[in-house]
């Protein structure tokens, strides 16, 4: 057939699931047929089927988060078709509520002809609740399946440790981040079905350290850049357009595509320029153009406004020097120093502490602030309290360059590992710690006295069953373990920095993929191993002192 018809093709595979268990019926026989494989396609031939009684339900667990829909096979009947209510949910509650949150249909009514395989929906989702609305006549099913729709990537990089509580939170960041990379690279994949240039960074970081340079990423980098004509800010907020500049700093120096690069030529000048007119001459930041965002953790309220501008005034600090190293590679000195000009002035106004952990660890990342003092004064006594799925990983950076990278540790494992404590098979929008008291499990029916998390937590626009629990932004620590565990830290794309620092690990060991090929880290108390190709000049050291390496993100 003739390519030219065909100028974007959807680069994603479907595969099909069984569900693997039924949570509760009701009013239904043969439950059991539905947890069987099914081809997918009806039949003249009679067998068995899944028969609901007016009024009956049967909820059904995929096993784990999955991106798609499901396919009904009926057989045949009398007419008229039958009418099934479907509702998808990433709990099991969720299941229970009738949701409506944008983005996708997450509950619907579904005509069912005889003899027919019907598709149904398109989101994330694990659990999924069949509810027979016919008021006189039961609904019959030979068969049901899983439609997962996702992109065959292959990992190119693995971590595993002496810890399998680590080495869960390394798998479900993958997978998180795998799921979100559908047509474009998504926040969420039931809500945010959306390019947001924010949580984009984690998720290019996590997916470029394990995936590898996808063109999904740059294409997303490139749609938010081309829809958003400058003075605009992407997706309206300032900030993102900040974690634009720091997506191709990162971007380019861990795969070196210059070709790529020119062409942001253009839109990073005139965004730095942009900037740089926002910076007085004491270097307080005035922004002119969008909103400011931080993180869930740190609020969206009135009064969580000088902790947002004291994180975003560190964020573009850094976005002025990642800016500078980009202009002088594509030849821009001018504006490579105006960048610098703009950086110095910034660098010599110090924002104040507030009860932003993220705001706080962006003026130590910054250099603004010394990280020990910082530690010792907001992070010791609150941590894991004040994470974000979004920003945490930061947070653990500045403890780690305060020489707190074993703390870190603990918090990544109490802090991720919680989520997983709960049921989870991804990870979520946001999570406070506090969740943990008196919770049940996402993943079955919650009892009488026990907190309904995902019903009864979240706030503002992630309140109760709007909250995702698979968001792209929450991936990072698939980067992080192998950045500040393994000690791998890309400065260039042919040299790599290798400090492993086990922080009470028997042994840990993983694959980092370069352009030139593997390398192998295995490190134990008395020895560390590395096997890297001939191209790639490796700066071997020890995190005695806990400062990160250059190439800390």
């Amino acid at each position: 057939m003739n390519k030219s018809f065909f100028p974007d093709r959807d680069e994603r595979v479907i595969d099909f699931l069984t569900p693997v268990r039924i949570v509760a019926s009701e009013k239904t026989v043969g439950g059991d047929i539905l947890l069987r494989p099914c081809a997918g396609q009806a039949t003249t031939r009679t067998g068995d089927e899944c028969i609901l009684q007016p009024g009956g339900c049967i909820l059904l667990d995929f096993g784990r988060e999955i991106h798609g829909g499901l396919c009904l096979v009926t057989g045949d009947f009398p007419l008229p078709n039958q009418h099934l209510r479907v509702t998808f949910g990433e709990s099991v509650s969720e299941t229970g509520s009738h949701p409506d949150y944008k983005h996708a249909i997450q509950e619907g009514t579904v005509e069912l002809p005889p003899y027919a395989a019907t598709d149904f929906g398109e989101l994330g989702f694990r659990f999924v609740r069949l509810e027979n609305i016919e008021p006189e006549r039961p609904v019959r099913l030979c068969g049901l399946r899983g439609r997962f729709v996702h992109r065959d990537l292959r990992a190119l990089a693995s971590f595993e440790c002496s810890d399998p509580l680590l080495n869960r939170i390394w798998d479900t960041s993958v997978s998180t981040v795998g799921l979100c990379l559908q047509s474009f690279a998504w926040d969420g994949i039931k809500r945010d079905r959306l390019v947001w240039m924010g949580d984009l960074y984690p998720e290019l970081l996590a997916a470029g350290t394990v995936f590898g340079r996808l063109p999904v990423l740059e294409k997303s980098l490139d749609f938010l850049r081309d829809e958003t004509p400058l003075p605009d800010m992407m997706n309206g907020c300032a900030t993102y357009s900040i974690w634009w500049i720091w997506a191709h700093h990162a971007w380019f120096r861990r795969f070196g595509a210059r070709e790529y690069l020119e062409k942001q030529r253009e839109y990073l000048c005139g965004l730095l320029r942009l900037f740089a007119g926002m910076v007085g001459e004491h270097g307080e930041v005035r922004f002119t153009h969008g909103w400011l965002l931080l993180d869930w953790a740190t609020g969206t309220r009135e009064e969580d406004a000088p902790a947002i501008r004291a994180g975003c005034h560190a964020l573009l600090l850094m976005a002025f020097r990642h800016g500078t190293e980009l202009c002088r590679e594509l030849g821009e000195n001018g504006c490579a120093a105006e960048a610098e000009t703009a950086a110095a002035k910034m660098a010599s106004f110090v924002p104040p502490l507030t009860p932003s952990a993220a705001a706080n660890a962006f003026q130590v990342l910054a250099g603004l602030r010394d990280a020990g003092t910082v530690y010792d004064q907001c992070f010791a006594p609150t941590l894991p309290h004040g994470l974000s799925t979004f920003l945490g990983c930061f947070v653990l950076d500045a403890c780690a360059s305060a020489g707190h990278r074993a703390e870190a540790l603990h918090h990544l494992r109490a802090y991720w590992g919680g989520m997983l404590s709960l049921g989870a098979t991804t990870f979520w929008e946001h999570f406070d710690i506090d969740w943990l008291e008196n919770a049940a499990r996402i993943d079955e029916p919650v009892p009488p006295g026990k907190r309904d998390v995902h019903r009864d937590c979240g706030e503002g626009c992630y309140r109760s069953f709007r909250h995702s629990l698979c968001h792209g932004w929450a991936s990072l620590p698939a980067e992080w373990l192998i950045r500040q565990i393994l000690g791998a830290s890309v400065l260039r794309p042919d040299h790599v920095s290798v400090m492993p620092s086990l922080c009470g690990l028997e042994w840990a060991r993983g694959v980092v993929p370069t352009l030139y090929g593997d390398i192998r880290i295995e490190a134990a108390p008395d020895k560390v191993a590395v096997h890297a190709p001939p191209e790639v000049q490796i700066t071997r050291g020890t995190h005695a002192s806990g400062r990160m390496p250059e190439a800390a993100p």
